[in-house]
């Protein structure tokens, strides 16, 4: 896999901290469990970094071969 630039990078940590904070903010004030809302944050930012960052790659795949041509 490739490197992400800077632009894809920037917003793929946007994105996983946005969602992980909200989902961690969310189950803290549900339950008011600290452990809970750290896993339940780990977990969904690992999903998310997973799922963007395979995404983000293909789609800077597809930019950098329209930018050869």
């Amino acid at each position: 896999m490739t490197p992400l630039n800077k632009k894809y990078t920037g917003i793929l940590w946007t994105n996983v901290l946005f969602l992980a904070g909200g989902i961690a903010g969310m189950i803290y004030y549900k339950w008011h469990n600290v452990l809970y809302a750290a896993g339940a944050g780990l977990s969904i930012g690992t999903i998310e970094y997973l799922y963007m960052r395979m995404s983000l790659g293909k789609k800077q795949q597809k930019e950098d071969e329209k930018n050869k041509q």
